[in-house]
């Protein structure tokens, strides 16, 4: 290493040396001498305000209702006959003049069944066209869902998809009068939910 290289890195020592004395003092000095700022909170300023309620005309003159009466004292009752006719008023079990819908049957949501129900009476309940649609050329399938009791009679008809509004009506009002042979489980007659397609189709 020759002198003016050896002299070059001793002055760079020096100066790092002197530029951290110079900037710890500057540090010391700032901390001494500048003020703190101390920051203050933002209040909005809000006036008095003063809010006078008038009361409307309409109100001034009401009078107080008069206090609840006092509860009767309780007084004992000579018989039980007597605290019956008191306190519970008879009980119209008459219905006549309602129209409530009663659902006097409804098979499960799902039977298991080894045979299926078959119907018996196919060709004489006739799923007709009507001549207005018959000119329109509508052709399609709606499909009903049948609860057949054990005796194979349909005890109601619920349109489980549409087609054709006409088409519908037909489908649901000729299918309450078929005829099936009961559903079958392990040689038993049971109450099932059966799906049946009614297909129209012009010839």
């Amino acid at each position: 290493m020759d002198e003016k290289s050896y002299s070059l890195k001793k002055m760079f020592r020096l100066h790092v040396r002197i530029g951290f004395l110079v900037t710890l003092v500057a540090f010391i000095l700032g901390f001494i001498f500048i003020p703190e700022f101390e920051t203050k909170p933002y209040k909005p300023k809000v006036g008095n305000v003063i809010i006078i309620d008038i009361m409307p005309p309409q109100l001034e003159n009401i009078a107080k209702p008069p206090p609840p009466s006092r509860p009767k004292m309780p007084v004992a009752a000579k018989s039980d006959e007597d605290v019956e006719a008191r306190t519970i008023d008879k009980t119209n079990f008459n219905n006549e003049g309602r129209k409530v819908p009663v659902i006097e049957f409804e098979p499960p949501r799902f039977v298991a069944y080894d045979v299926p129900p078959k119907p018996l009476n196919l060709d004489k309940v006739k799923f007709e066209y009507p001549k207005s649609v018959i000119m329109l050329g509508v052709e399609g399938t709606v499909y009903l869902e049948l609860w057949i009791d054990k005796e194979g009679n349909v005890r109601n008809v619920i349109l489980a998809k549409s087609f054709y509004p006409t088409l519908d009506k037909i489908a649901v009002e000729n299918a309450r009068n078929l005829k099936f042979s009961p559903a079958m489980q392990r040689d038993k007659p049971v109450a099932v939910r059966y799906s049946f397609p009614v297909h129209f189709k012009l010839e």
